[in-house]
């Protein structure tokens, strides 16, 4: 997914083009002007960049005829050095390997790029250099307070900027009213640059709040593609300050992986691609863009795949171009009529299509591929009796129709000259019959499995599915009955284990001279055997070993017989519930026959608590507790940025159990992860509609779940450059949701604040604190994070 700042740095590229460094052979050359530079106090903020010749340069002979103001000289001091280091090392940290210095004894070197800037007070906020790789001479002219700019950024008419290094002048001139904003617009916007080439003509361009130096980026092209398996696709990558770009992918090839513009094969069978353009700069940094390759199925085309011929009569034409549209060529390209054979049809390039064969048998019998067999229901509509096969012949029937009553022969005589035989029809009336398999079959592990009949006993014909019952896992197989019998579908459940236990009850309790219950050599579920010892002491607790009797299938199992003054009834001694869900009834008498009564009576459905079973009296039992458990699922879900990403929060209660699962979902359904946090910014894209909506689930295991529905309005967590309250729902606001902004307070552009706001989302839309319409133009604004910063800039008005 291309995200918003992979499409500014692609709009930097278009727009911001640097002149060669070359040497020059005039002494030096105005190569730009920053005209309508960001922040509040303008006037210390703008820049020119200049190119010197073939010959050093001495700036104590420097002089500026501005635009507007007056040339104060230049200065070069502690204040100016402690700029160039926060500018030098903000490259550094970007991963920059370039420098900006200032001049040693005032003289530039030959071919040196210069920047001159209006005021050693300039905004280094404002001004970054991240991308330099190579050295810039930077002067600074000795304007403490001059806040006013030294060019013309609005109206009409032309401006003109005079250099002189003594003797050595350059000269140069741009139309106000050309001058344009990020858009391209003829409006003057902060930005504003003009670009000169050596003859002095004027190219207007606004990369925004930017320093004059070249760009580093890269762009594979569209973010995705459609394309077959096989296919080759052209790619055209862009770059921009790059030394060395290469193109990557899991699978398929690149002509050429080490340039821009390569062609990609795409691989058969891949699935969905993924191809990196990653570029590299002089300093060894490195950024990158991605293309999703969406690799389609084949289509297949949609001849007949087999043909049947009598020896000698003419073959057809095979077509070149198959019922659903796919041309290609055929191999061998015409039928033979006297041998049997195969032919494939191979697609033409770019179809997506696959290949298909077509069978052709030669013979000198063609059998009318009628079905030979039919089965009716009692009085239902039967089929009329089609004159011609699907394989061409024709003839006649005797009888001519089928009768829906009683069960019959029908033949089919083919008309003469056919090279073809005749056929029977078996037409079978009845009522609806149930195939009378057998439904369930247990099977010891590796045991052979019985094969899947397809018939039934009764005579039901049709097919299994699964084909073929499997000897290591139990599972369900249906019987589907053929067309035209008049029988419905039945389940064969298979159930395959190592051993089957016999089922009788594993432990006894028995008061002291009771009458003890008889040993049953055969068990519940079918096995039978013999028990040791063979009778139950009513007097002493012991193991009594159930053998079974030999081919069962089955192992051993033990009863243990505690003999004792007191029986615990055998009620579950705990039951998890949901808040809300309805409680069971608690029954007086447990599953070992133990009567008695329970305090507190019944269970509450809203909070845990111990149930206590008391025995009534003579029966030779002992008390028993119920521990109940009503889990508490209650949580709260934040939504806030982080390092520029969107993120939803589920922030669980104080009891919530740590085995608590959570589920992300988007409005589709579509899972989107399955932890506490969810990162929005992941899962939306410049084409999303907002509001839009996500879900959780949040559950804890054997207990209890619940879900919530979250409207998220946007997923904004940078600051806007600039808002357009037209009323046309996009840009109307100076969206700062979900960045926890404390304060806001927005200055015009003399320092004088306009609006203010506490706990601000998205309300400024352009007005002021009374709520007037603002006039457009740039406005600073100062923002208080709930994390203690403060982040300045500037924002656009424009209505």
């Amino acid at each position: 997914m291309k995200g918003i700042n992979t499409r500014c740095r692609l709009f930097f590229v278009s727009c911001f083009l640097l002149f060669s460094h070359s040497a020059l052979a005039q002494c030096f050359q105005i190569e730009s002007i920053l005209v309508d530079a960001c922040g509040v106090q303008e006037g210390l903020n703008e820049m020119v960049r200049l190119k010197v010749g073939n010959a050093p340069l001495n700036t104590a002979n420097l002089s500026v005829d501005w635009p507007n103001n007056p040339w104060q000289g230049l200065v070069q001091n502690a204040t100016t050095a402690s700029k160039v280091a926060v500018l030098n090392a903000d490259i550094l940290d970007a991963g920059g390997c370039g420098q900006l210095v200032e001049p040693t004894n005032g003289i530039l070197p030959a071919n040196a790029t210069v920047i001159l800037v209006t005021s050693f007070n300039f905004d280094t906020a404002l001004n970054s250099f991240d991308a330099l790789t190579e050295t810039y001479y930077i002067l600074f002219q000795n304007n403490p307070t001059t806040a006013s700019g030294h060019f013309a950024n609005s109206g009409t008419g032309v401006r003109t900027l005079s250099m002189a290094f003594g003797s050595c002048s350059d000269t140069v001139s741009y139309d106000r009213a050309l001058l344009v904003d990020p858009n391209g617009t003829t409006v003057a916007a902060d930005g504003a640059i003009v670009l000169f080439n050596p003859a002095g003509n004027p190219t207007y361009i606004n990369n925004g709040c930017s320093a004059p130096v070249p760009p580093f980026t890269v762009d594979a092209g569209p973010a995705a593609l459609n394309a077959c398996a096989g296919a080759t696709l052209s790619l055209t990558g862009t770059a921009q300050g790059q030394q060395s770009v290469s193109w990557t992918s899991t699978s398929g090839t690149f002509s050429n992986p080490n340039a821009l513009n390569t062609n990609f094969t795409v691989p058969n069978n891949s699935g969905n691609l993924t191809l990196t353009l990653t570029a590299t700069n002089s300093c060894g940094a490195t950024t990158t863009d991605q293309i999703v390759i969406i690799v389609g199925n084949g289509i297949v085309p949609n001849f007949a795949t087999t043909l049947t011929l009598c020896t000698g009569t003419t073959a057809p034409v095979l077509n070149p171009i198959s019922p659903n549209g796919i041309t290609g060529t055929w191999n061998p390209s015409t039928i033979s009529n006297t041998a049997s054979g195969s032919y494939v049809f191979t697609p033409n390039p770019n179809q997506c299509a696959t290949s298909v064969t077509l069978q052709v048998t030669i013979s000198n019998s063609i059998v009318p591929n009628f079905a030979t067999t039919l089965t009716l229901c009692t009085g239902t509509t039967a089929p009329v009796l089609n004159p011609t096969s699907p394989n061409g012949i024709t003839g006649t029937w005797n009888p001519s129709t089928i009768s829906n009553t009683a069960s019959g022969s029908y033949v089919f005589t083919p008309n003469p000259n056919q090279c073809a035989t005749s056929v029977t029809l078996q037409v079978t009336i009845s009522n609806s019959i149930v195939p009378n398999f057998a439904t369930n079959l247990s099977l010891c592990t590796g045991a052979t499995a019985p094969v899947l009949n397809s018939a039934s006993p009764n005579g039901i014909t049709g097919t299994w599915n699964p084909s073929t019952i499997s000897n290591t896992a139990s599972g369900s197989y249906i019987f589907t009955p053929n067309a035209n019998q008049c029988a419905g579908l039945v389940t064969l459940q298979v159930t395959v284990s190592n051993s089957i236990v016999p089922n009788f009850a594993t432990s006894m309790t028995l008061c002291t001279g009771a009458t003890a219950p008889v040993l049953n050599p055969t068990s519940p579920n079918g096995i039978t055997g013999t028990w040791t010892p063979s009778a139950i002491s009513n007097t002493t607790s012991g193991s009594y070993v159930f053998t079974p009797n030999p081919n069962q299938c089955a192992g051993p199992v033990t009863l243990q017989v505690t003999v004792s003054g007191g029986i615990v009834p055998n009620f579950e001694t705990t039951l998890t519930l949901c808040a809300g869900a309805t409680a069971p009834i608690l029954n007086t008498t447990s599953p070992n026959g133990i009567t008695g009564s329970w305090n507190p009576p019944m269970i509450s459905n809203e909070q845990s608590a111990d149930y206590i079973f008391t025995p009534f009296d003579g029966q030779c039992a002992s008390a028993v507790v119920l521990a109940v458990t009503v889990p508490v699922v209650k949580f709260e879900i934040e939504q806030y940025c982080k390092e520029g990403k969107y993120y939803l929060e589920v922030v669980p209660d104080a009891q919530m159990p740590a085995t608590a699962q959570y589920r992300w979902e988007d409005s589709n359904g579509q899972f989107l992860g399955d932890e506490t946090m969810l990162n929005v910014s992941d899962w939306v894209d410049p084409e999303t509609v907002y509001p839009t909506n996500f879900m959780v689930h949040v559950f804890v295991p054997d207990a209890c779940g619940t879900s919530r529905n979250v409207t998220v309005y946007s997923t904004m967590c940078t600051i806007p450059k600039g808002i357009s309250p037209n009323g046309d729902g996009k840009n109307d606001w100076f969206d700062l949701g979900g960045m926890g902004v404390v304060q806001l307070r927005i200055f015009n552009r003399y320092g004088t604040e306009v609006y203010t706001k506490q706990n601000y989302s998205n309300q400024w839309s352009g007005q002021s604190g009374n709520g007037k319409e603002l006039p457009d133009g740039t406005y600073y604004y100062a923002i208080e994070l709930s994390d203690g910063q403060t982040q300045t800039g500037w924002v656009y008005l424009n209505r």
